[in-house]
């Protein structure tokens, strides 16, 4: 089926994407209705006997308007049984998940597992924030499904109960740069949330929010849905449920965003023959995107008696469906577990590229793609944030291109630019041994003023999953990150003094020799990289158009 996307005019003036307050134009968000949604509930699994599945869904709705588009917010709250697997011991010992063959083995955990029901419980945080266009505003009739990675703990305070989300003054508050663009674009989005915080022992940790009835009785404690298909594909069902209700139609489109473990959840689902299927052998998710996946796991790979199965025959292969891996090429970190199978790596950037080069043997190479992103680790967002020392590239202009790219491949086929790599293995597309197709590098790297790395001072030997910023401000030594290591911001392998913009351009050839750096070189740099850019989609008009309007009035270091 092929149809027109309405992209609505851009109203926005950053890529942030930071919306006006409701209040501006349209006034005070309206009070809240309650109501039941246990009609729109997924369907039940029988499994050894007993009903598994939804059982209470709660509503709260408001109306608002934002930029002149007026939408509709309902905050859902749902409760329900699981069934799945927990270990007693090891790492991940405080998952309860659907597929423990992938979230156990891919951990370095061969213990003993263990099958039980869970029940989870919308006054613990377990929802999906669902926001679609009101009358009048366009819908593209699309909805995009949001996954988010390991965190959530309501125990540990960082997981609301289900109706503590919103903010009446600010009803898009919550939500992300990246959810932001897609509503913008005329997406509805369901914002999934659940309880998935780390094991203990790991950052920031705790205990689960929940316990588990082994099939035995014995009950254990402390477990969470960091990795759980049945319970995302339910809230999917459950969104596309109430939008038929509240729209007049289920969406023509649905679309899977997940970051870090939700993009683990996302590579699972497209993986197991059926789990994408919905009762009437219908495809659930249409396209994915996987965004820095966690660890770069799951890998394409499921040994049974020495011999890998997954994804071989004809049919696993056609139920695959679409999609896009984004992978954060500072993201380096190595994975802290004893014993991985031999065909993983403890590299979470080696796992990204490996699992691209076993898809791609696998006879799937036509319907995945991988770009991996110079200048950022796995925090990277949808704005350019962090806060003191920790500064996070903006990838909303990249998104909003990807969003597009992933709907033109599954609505007409046009295939987008073939995946980028740092690894010649995948970028070397033409055989010939150079890499004509070498990671994404936005304006902020290709014509740098500074250099982004991993590890920022405040955030100590835990910080690899942010990033720092060092500008060639020629002044003093180069600096150390949180690891107590230098930054070698000119790659010369030992410590200096900072460069200048000139002398780094120099050294990297963006100024040939007797050139100075300056205004007009800087603007040509920016627009022959956001020109190439475009050339390929990998970003929209309006983000060339902001990224151009940038380079006219940014700050140069040392200036």
């Amino acid at each position: 089926m092929t149809m027109k996307v309405n992209t609505p005019t851009l109203l926005i003036v950053a890529l942030t994407f930071s919306l006006m307050s409701a209040n501006a134009l349209w006034g005070e968000t309206s009070s809240p209705i309650s109501s039941s949604g246990t009609d729109f509930m997924a369907p039940k699994r029988d499994v050894h006997g007993k009903s598994i599945g939804q059982e209470d869904v709660l509503i709260e709705e408001v109306a608002f308007a934002d930029s002149g588009r007026r939408y509709r917010r309902l905050d859902v709250g749902v409760s329900g049984t699981l069934a799945g697997w927990v270990v007693k011991e090891g790492p991940r010992g405080n998952h309860f998940t659907s597929h423990p063959e992938f979230a156990f083995t891919q951990s370095g955990n061969e213990y003993r597992r263990f099958h039980g029901i869970l029940r989870y419980e919308a006054s613990k945080g377990t929802a999906v924030t669902l926001v679609y266009p009101e009358a009048g505003t366009p819908w593209n009739k699309k909805l995009f499904v949001t996954v988010h990675g390991r965190s959530g703990s309501f125990f540990g305070g960082t997981l609301k109960a289900w109706n503590q989300n919103l903010d009446s003054a600010n009803p898009l508050g919550d939500l992300n740069g990246y959810e932001r663009v897609m509503l913008d674009k005329g997406y509805a989005v369901a914002k999934t949330r659940r309880n998935a915080g780390a094991a203990s022992g790991d950052p920031g940790s705790g205990p689960g929010d929940y316990s588990v009835t082994l099939d035995d009785g014995e009950i254990v404690q402390g477990r969470n849905l960091n990795i759980h298909t049945d319970l995302l594909l339910d809230m999917v069902r459950l969104s596309e449920n109430l939008l038929k209700d509240r729209l007049g139609e289920k969406p023509l489109r649905t679309y899977w965003f997940g970051h870090s473990a939700g993009a683990m959840n996302g590579r699972l689902i497209n993986y197991v023959p059926g789990l994408n299927l919905d009762e009437n052998g219908e495809t659930l998710i249409d396209g994915f995107i996987n965004s820095d996946s966690g660890g770069g796991r799951y890998l394409p790979v499921l040994m049974k008696e020495g011999e890998d199965t997954l994804l071989l025959t004809d049919e696993a292969r056609r139920q695959f469906v679409k999609t896009i891996e984004t992978a954060h090429q500072l993201y380096t970190s190595r994975m802290d577990v004893p014993t991985l199978p031999p065909w993983m790596s403890y590299g979470y950037l080696v796992n990204k590229r490996l699992t691209a080069r076993i898809l791609r043997d696998k006879g799937l190479e036509k319907k995945m793609r991988i770009y991996e992103v110079q200048g950022v680790s796995h925090m990277a967002g949808g704005h350019r944030s962090g806060g003191g020392d920790t500064v996070l590239l903006d990838l909303s202009g990249l998104m909003d291109g990807l969003i597009d790219l992933l709907d033109n491949w599954v609505e007409r086929d046009i295939a987008p630019p073939a995946s980028k790599s740092g690894w010649l293995e995948l970028g070397d597309v033409n055989g010939d041994g150079v890499n004509e197709n070498e990671a994404i590098a936005l304006p902020e790297v290709a014509c740098p003023l500074g250099l982004y790395y991993p590890y920022p001072p405040s955030r100590g030997k835990s910080g690899g999953g942010y990033t720092g910023f060092a500008a060639f401000d020629g002044q003093g030594l180069e600096p150390l990150d949180g690891q107590g290591a230098f930054v070698d911001m000119n790659l010369n392998r030992y410590l200096d003094h900072k460069e200048s913009v000139d002398e780094a351009w120099h050294r990297l050839g963006l100024l040939k020799h007797g050139e100075t750096f300056s205004r007009s070189k800087y603007q040509a740099c920016v627009e022959a990289t956001v020109a190439q850019l475009r050339k390929e989609k990998l970003i929209t008009e309006r983000a060339a158009q902001r990224y151009v309007q940038q380079a006219s009035t940014a700050d140069f270091p040392g200036q």
